[in-house]
């Protein structure tokens, strides 16, 4: 009987292999951590870029929603302090405004289609940020209210043009009758211009002028939510109402993202 002859275990050869095997696993997965790094980097830059976009177009509507109110405050004041000579002197274009400016409801509707997919697609975690990620959520909770007072506008608006048919309205003036950003409208041709005439009437009528103090005082309040929503110094905490923008413009590291601008004054009643 023969012994069989024995053989040495390679051990380093084995743990050479070892190594080799332990280190490609590894240099996989740091390599698949740093592609999916990548990705996100990507799927932020793209976020921002779209959040930048729609910041920008709500800033632009904002202030010109805001102004039209301004506009419209000033004429219905007009129309309650002047004298009535100087009502029947008044030019065409100045009585159209202000008949138009008892109530107009110009609504402010935000842009909200990167957030709200952000949002939506539980993706707020691809952006670095977390200012940036925590004034996203106010953002939306702030446009939320200022729907609600937009609403109550509407409700005001609604009983204005009822009023209005009573004393003999409607009236347009095409030189009036155009959207936000200056793009007029087709005009109804049948429907008249008012007169001097129609605005003492109006002004005249104590139900019609309670309702346009209804409407601009419903507007006052929609004007200061829009002014939170601009990023106006509003009346909450700086933590529950975080500026977007500037968020923004710290998030993607550059100052000409986002630039931020002096409100205007808030429509008081």
């Amino acid at each position: 009987m023969t012994d069989s002859p024995t053989r040495s275990i390679p051990w380093l050869r084995i743990f050479a292999e070892g190594v080799v095997i332990v280190g490609s696993i590894l240099l996989a997965f740091g390599i698949d951590a740093w592609w999916d790094g990548q990705q996100e980097r990507r799927e932020e830059q793209e976020a921002l870029a779209g959040l930048e976009s729609e910041f920008e177009a709500n800033l632009t509507q904002a202030n010109e929603v805001i102004e039209r109110h301004l506009q419209g405050r000033r004429s219905v004041e007009s129309l309650v302090e002047l004298e009535e000579e100087e009502i029947r002197a008044l030019p065409q274009a100045t009585i159209s405004e202000i008949a138009t400016a008892t109530c107009n409801p110009w609504t402010f509707d935000a842009i909200l289609g990167s957030t709200e997919a952000l949002i939506g697609a539980g993706k707020l975690g691809v952006l670095r940020s977390r200012e940036l990620r925590e004034a996203l959520t106010s953002f939306v909770n702030l446009v939320s209210d200022a729907a609600e007072d937009g609403a109550y506008v509407g409700w005001s608006a609604e009983r204005l043009w009822l009023a209005e048919v009573d004393l003999g309205g409607p009236w347009t003036d095409p030189d009036q009758d155009v959207r936000l950003g200056g793009e007029r409208l087709e005009s109804a041709s049948f429907i008249p211009r008012a007169s001097a005439e129609d605005l003492l009437r109006m002004r005249e009528d104590r139900r019609f002028m309670g309702l346009v103090s209804r409407c601009h005082i419903n507007v006052g309040f929609y004007v200061g939510e829009i002014e939170e929503v601009r990023g106006g110094t509003g009346s909450g905490s700086q933590g529950a109402r975080s500026d977007c923008r500037r968020a923004l413009r710290f998030a993607v590291q550059g100052p000409s993202v986002c630039r931020l601008r002096q409100p205007s004054p808030i429509l008081r009643v």
